[in-house]
């Protein structure tokens, strides 16, 4: 890690610049790496998640009891403090709801506006090193709340265990 201390005004532009990275062959290779997804389904998934993530899985599919038991894996504290994260979210996204106003334009001509939730939808949630359990709560609750009625989490696993972090777990239990 560099520091810098106080550097001149000048070079602030330099400090905050991203690094470039060419991308022109980024779009062939992730298109690739779907059609092999979509021809050989789980398979395929299993073998990247060994390629990319150095973790051999046996199944996809977290089942229900290790959701369950995620919660005995996290001291109180921070079991405290998702739970009031997740009610403060939840919160927020309930009033934000909709409600349906119509309105009458002209005799006869009734008019209001609609919102209808996605079926189905799938969320990627940052894992292995770095859980990021507050996405779960930013996209599943509202997803939630919307009326979707299937919501599939995606996550990386953790490299040294294969499993899931428990905080994600946990809180994707909470989301229902």
């Amino acid at each position: 890690m560099q520091l810098f201390d106080n550097p001149r005004p000048a070079e602030w532009a330099g400090l905050v610049k991203r690094p470039a990275q060419d991308l022109t062959t980024l779009r062939t290779r992730v298109l690739a790496i779907m059609d092999e997804v979509k021809k050989g389904g789980d398979a395929a998934l299993l073998d990247f998640t060994r390629k990319f993530d150095g973790v051999e899985l046996k199944a996809l599919k977290v089942e229900r009891s290790t959701v369950e038991a995620a919660a005995d894996q996290l001291e109180p504290a921070l079991r405290e403090a998702i739970k009031v994260a997740h009610d403060n979210v939840r919160r927020f996204h309930l009033a934000q709801a909709e409600k349906r106003e119509e309105v009458t334009t002209m005799p006869g001509v009734t008019c209001w506006r609609e919102a209808r939730a996605i079926e189905r939808v799938g969320l990627y949630i940052p894992g292995g090193t770095a859980p990021l359990f507050s996405t779960v709560l930013m996209l599943a609750l509202p997803a939630k709340i919307a009326g979707c009625q299937e919501v599939v989490l995606c996550s990386p696993p953790d490299r040294d265990t294969g499993e899931i972090h428990p905080a994600v777990l946990y809180t994707a239990g909470l989301c229902g």
